[in-house]
């Protein structure tokens, strides 16, 4: 579904109820190729005590749908009917994209390895990367090709400073 109508501006977010280790998690987001959010740790209302469940919101906050994902597409379809194009990505919008420093593309390191990520943020020397399924990863820049680093200082307007550096997550090395 969030293929399907991420275009209209339905925007996907999956909730992990169960208590589940993130490990565990992640090794079915990677199975099933998810490409979107999927949170952990959810406290708010409880909906349902069935799973798989969904929730379905319009626009404007309101709950327009709340049962099985099966049963899901014909509610999604009545509320993004009048949605002829992606909304507005102003500040204000209930569907506004994030705002990345470098928009998602193949980065490449000195070792010639690449992964596809967006660079949310700089640090010196150190990005914040975003993958397309909401995952997080911190990644000293220097490490990166020369092209590289001249398109993130290009970007960011600024040469990276040498500061300390934030604790990096090993799993992202590539």
């Amino acid at each position: 579904m969030d293929k399907k109508y991420s275009k209209k501006g339905m925007v996907l977010i999956g909730a992990e109820v169960q208590g589940s280790a993130e490990d565990k998690i992640n090794e079915i987001i990677d199975e099933h190729k998810v490409q979107f959010t999927v949170t952990k740790g959810i406290i708010g209302p409880n909906l349902s005590n069935s799973i798989p469940h969904m929730a379905v919101f319009a626009a404007n906050g309101d709950l327009v749908f709340n049962g099985h994902p099966n049963n899901a597409e014909k509610v999604i379809k009545t509320a993004l009917k009048d949605v002829k194009e992606e909304p507005s990505t102003t500040e204000s919008s209930l569907f506004a994209k994030p705002k990345y420093l470098i928009n998602e593309r193949i980065w490449t390191n000195t070792e010639g390895k690449t992964l596809k990520a967006a660079l949310i943020s700089m640090e010196g020397q150190v990005g914040k990367f975003r993958f397309s399924n909401g995952r997080t990863f911190n990644y000293d820049i220097t490490k990166l090709s020369a092209d590289d680093q001249s398109l993130i200082k290009e970007k960011s307007g600024k040469e990276s400073e040498d500061e300390g550096t934030e604790e990096l997550d090993d799993r992202f090395q590539f």
